[in-house]
C-alpha cells in the first residue's frame, strides 16, 4: 500500500484510539465530580416547609432561614453559616412539599479536585487528539520512513566516497520502495559507468603503450641513419647512390610515423563517435555491401545467408565500416571462399564472416582485437579488428573471434538495434 493511503489508515486508527481514550477519561473525571456531589449531598440538612407555608431568609449580618406555616407563624429559625454551607430551596416530588436544604461547602482539597476534574475534561480534547496526531506521525515515520531513509543516507555516503560495490535492498512496493529501487538502478548505472571509464582508461593505456612501442622502431632507424649521414658526409665517405638509399629509408620511416599519427587521430575520432540509429531497409544496405564485397573478393567465392527482420534500426555508417573491415580481413587470409551470415532477431543484428584460410593462432585469438597487433610484418597498422571491436561496443554489441572446426577464421560482430 502506498504512503498516502497508509498515512490515512494510521491517522484514522490513531484518532479512533484517541476518541476511545477521551471517552474513558471523561467518564472517570465525571465519576470524580459526581462522587463528590453525592458525598456532600448525603451530609445535607433538610428542613420541610409545611403545606401553604413560606420561607423567609435574612442575609445580614447573620444568615437566618425562617420557616412559616400557612398562618404566618414561625415554625423554625435556622442559622446558616454561608462560609461553610450553601443554601438552596428544593421541591420534593415524593411528598409534594417544599424543602430548605443546607449542604456543607466543599473543603479546599475537594474543591480543588472538583475544579481540576472540570478543567481536565476541557483540556482532554486537544490533548488526546494532539497526542494522537503526534503518535500517528511517529508511528508512520518508524514504520514507513526510518529504514528506507537510513538505507538511502548510507547509499549516498557510499556513493560520495566512490564505493559502489553494494546493493540497495528494501523490499516494499510503496513510494519509498520504488525510490530505493531507483537509487539502486542509479548506483548500478554509476558502477557500470565507472567500470566503462576504467576499461577506457586501460584501453587508452594499452593503446598508448602499443603506439609508443611501434614508434620506437622507426625513430631508432631514423636516429641511426641520421647519425651515419652526419658522420659520413663531411668526409664524403658515401656515394650519391648510398646517400639516396639512406634518405629513402629515412623517408619510408617518416611515412610510417605519419601513418601512426594519422591512425591515432582516427582512433580518437572513433572513440568520440556518437551512434545515431535510424531505420534502414535491409535490401538497400545489403545491395551496397554486396557491391563492396564484389570489388574486394577478386576470384574468390562469396556465399551469403540472410535471415531475420527486414528493417533494421542501426547506425548505417558504423555497421558498414565493421562489415567492410571483416570482409577485407577474410578475403586477405582466405584460400578460395568466404561465407557471410547476417541475422536480425530479438533486437540484435549479428554479422558472422568466416573464411577457409589457416585461421587465427592462439596468440591472435587473444590479442587480434588489440590496437597495432599484427602477426606478420608489413605496411598494415594492425587496427582493423580493433576498430571493429570499438564500433561494436559503441553500438551496444561486441566482437568475438574463433576458428572453424574445419579450419579458417570466424569473426562475429553484434549490434544492438
Amino acid at each position: 500500500m502506498g504512503l498516502r493511503p497508509t498515512y490515512v489508515v494510521y491517522t484514522l486508527t490513531a484518532f479512533a484510539a484517541a476518541t476511545a481514550l477521551l471517552f474513558l477519561l471523561v467518564r472517570c473525571l465525571d465519576g470524580v465530580r459526581v462522587g463528590l456531589y453525592y458525598e456532600y449531598k448525603a451530609l445535607a440538612a433538610i428542613y420541610q416547609v409545611p403545606p401553604g407555608g413560606d420561607v423567609d431568609i435574612c442575609w445580614a449580618p447573620t444568615t437566618w432561614v425562617t420557616i412559616l406555616d400557612e398562618t404566618g407563624r414561625i415554625v423554625e429559625n435556622i442559622p446558616v453559616d454561608m462560609s461553610e454551607n450553601k443554601l438552596e430551596q428544593a421541591f420534593d416530588t415524593e411528598t409534594m412539599a417544599f424543602q430548605v436544604v443546607v449542604t456543607p461547602a466543599y473543603n479546599d482539597t475537594d474543591r480543588f479536585l472538583y475544579v481540576a476534574a472540570a478543567v481536565a475534561q476541557v483540556l482532554l480534547v486537544p490533548a488526546c487528539y494532539g497526542g494522537a496526531a503526534i503518535c500517528c506521525a511517529v508511528w508512520f515515520y518508524r514504520r514507513k520512513l526510518k529504514r528506507p531513509l537510513q538505507i538511502l543516507d548510507d547509499a549516498s555516503a557510499r556513493i560520495a566516497a566512490d564505493r559502489l560495490d553494494f546493493t540497495v535492498a528494501y523490499d516494499s512496493r510503496d513510494e519509498m520502495g520504488r525510490l530505493c529501487a531507483s537509487f539502486g538502478k542509479m548506483r548500478s548505472a554509476l558502477l557500470e559507468n565507472q567500470r566503462t571509464t576504467w576499461r577506457q582508461m586501460e584501453e587508452r593505456g594499452r593503446l598508448n603503450a602499443a603506439f609508443s612501442h611501434d614508434m620506437r622502431t622507426p625513430l631508432t632507424v631514423l636516429k641511426g641513419h641520421a647519425g651515419m649521414l652526419l658522420s659520413a658526409l663531411p668526409g664524403e665517405a658515401l656515394t650519391q647512390e648510398e646517400i639516396r638509399e639512406e634518405v629513402a629509408t629515412m623517408a619510408h620511416h617518416i611515412q610510417r610515423l605519419e601513418s601512426y599519427v594519422d591512425a591515432m587521430t582516427r582512433l580518437r575520432r572513433l572513440e568520440d563517435l556518437e551512434i545515431r540509429r535510424e531505420t534502414v531497409d535491409r535490401r538497400e544496405f545489403l545491395a551496397a555491401l554486396r557491391d563492396t564485397a564484389d570489388m574486394l573478393r577478386g576470384e574468390k567465392e562469396l556465399a551469403w545467408e540472410i535471415r531475420g527482420d527486414v528493417r533494421w534500426r542501426i547506425d548505417r555508417q558504423a555497421v558498414a565500416q565493421v562489415c567492410e573491415n571483416l570482409l577485407v580481413n577474410a578475403f586477405r587470409h582466405s584460400r578460395s571462399a568466404v561465407r557471410v551470415k547476417i541475422s536480425a532477431e530479438s533486437g540484435t543484428l549479428c554479422v558472422v564472416v568466416s573464411d577457409d584460410g589457416r585461421g587465427f593462432s592462439r596468440r591472435a585469438l587473444e590479442r587480434a582485437a588489440e590496437p597495432f597487433y599484427r602477426e606478420a610484418s608489413g605496411g598494415r597498422m594492425g587496427l582493423g579488428l580493433y576498430i571493429c571491436r570499438l564500433l561494436c561496443e559503441r553500438h551496444g554489441g561486441s566482437l568475438s573471434l574463433c576458428n572453424n572446426a574445419e579450419g579458417g577464421a570466424v569473426a562475429c560482430a553484434s549490434f544492438a538495434m
